[in-house]
């Protein structure tokens, strides 16, 4: 079923340009599950809202009192064969780049350039509404004891997430930031911003090949302030949405073996992406929150959840280490993370025990905001592996 799931939505997601502007039936549901696919949400002042709207499916009973409460780090295999030493797109062999304390090892980072010319962009299209979701007092939010909150789309009980998030998440293995403690890479590696400013000019690119303009970029900001920290980590900059973007969750999923296979000693591992949300009225919000007197964009943590059919067992140990995520940022930077969205979804988390999505900001957020974010978030990932340890 989790097979023909998946060929359904990526389906939706190459039919959605043709039905995007219809309005029947068909036309809405291909677009939900393209937007769902691609990690687009309908958004409102009151938040985001599930993708099961007020009528969640029929899903399966799943058990959600025990789960084990001490597990090895990672549940992929290995083949028992050594791994080739990684090289970039040129052929050179990737050198460790020293940062000030730990060491930021960049892989595989692309040689395509960006030849558009963005001078050519001055329509004003619309309005970006920049504002702060904050916090929620509905039904299907769980309170953290920073004050941070869990969105919980799924079956599993309230009660069952509470005592989970009390939690720290279990590694294995010896805590050395001398090596690779971190994983940072990126499905939709193309994913970019808006230059700084009030309007946008809906012909403006949503994808870069630039690694100065697109999502690596927030990723390089998130292993620098880690490094800064004394923490190693490895960026792996594989472009893996281009050119076919259907397979991109597949392309990720070999990245994340052969990173892992290579560097044992990861124990997070983080898919960095950015939202994509536009309004009713067809404005762009842009979530921030205001640190230290400047703009950063909110971020969003993913933890999945397996309804049966994700071979997904150990998910609960992904979401203790989201709610450990969630629980520093709120510490270290009030309203900086959006409600950690808990849901059924998988984004290649069965292959660790250690593995979440974050969405830094949405395609309203200007590029400062963003690299800013991965700055933040980077001491907030610092800050989870010093609690884990201390």
């Amino acid at each position: 079923m989790g097979k023909i799931k998946s060929l359904l939505i990526c389906a939706a997601a190459v039919a959605c340009p043709v039905f995007i502007c219809t309005d029947n039936a068909v036309g809405a549901a291909l677009r939900s599950a393209a937007y769902i696919s691609a990690g687009i949400y309908s958004a409102s002042e009151s938040g985001f809202e599930s993708i099961y709207g007020s009528d969640k499916p029929e899903m399966p009973d799943i058990p959600d009192t025990s789960y084990p409460q001490s597990l090895p780090l990672f549940s992929s295999s290995s083949n028992g064969e050594s791994s080739e030493k990684t090289e970039s797109a040129s052929g050179e062999p990737n050198i460790p780049v020293q940062s000030t304390r730990g060491t930021v090892i960049r892989l595989n980072a692309s040689e395509l350039t960006d030849d558009t010319d963005y001078s050519v962009f001055t329509k004003h299209s619309g309005a970006i509404h920049r504002f702060n979701y904050g916090k929620y007092t509905s039904g299907g939010y769980i309170n953290l004891p920073s004050g941070a909150q869990v969105k919980n789309c799924t079956y599993v009980s309230s009660s069952t997430l509470e005592e989970a998030a009390k939690l720290l998440p279990v590694f294995i293995g010896d805590y050395n930031p001398s090596e690779p403690q971190v994983l940072i890479y990126h499905t939709h590696t193309t994913e970019s911003f808006l230059p700084e400013a009030d309007w946008y000019d809906d012909r403006y690119p949503t994808r870069s090949h630039s690694s100065e303009r697109n999502i690596t970029a927030v990723g390089d900001a998130i292993c620098e302030a880690l490094a800064e920290r004394g923490i190693s980590s490895v960026h792996d900059c594989t472009v893996h949405d281009y050119p076919s973007f259907p397979g991109a969750y597949a392309n990720s999923a070999e990245t994340i073996k052969r990173n892992l296979e290579q560097y044992p000693s990861i124990k997070i591992v983080i898919d960095v992406h950015r939202d994509g949300i536009v309004n009713s009225d067809g404005s762009l919000p842009a979530p921030i929150a205001e640190i230290n007197g400047k703009n950063a964009a909110q971020f969003m943590i993913i933890s999945g959840c397996d309804d049966g059919t994700m071979d997904m067992p150990n998910y609960i140990e992904n979401f203790k280490l989201a709610c450990l995520l969630q629980d520093c940022a709120e510490n270290a930077y009030p309203e900086l993370a959006r409600a950690v969205l808990f849901d059924y979804r998988c984004y290649n988390q069965h292959l660790s025990t250690g593995g979440l999505l974050i969405e830094v900001g949405s395609h309203g957020n200007s590029l400062d905001e963003v690299i800013y974010t991965g700055e933040l978030l980077g001491n907030v990932i610092a800050d989870a592996l010093e609690k884990r340890y201390e």
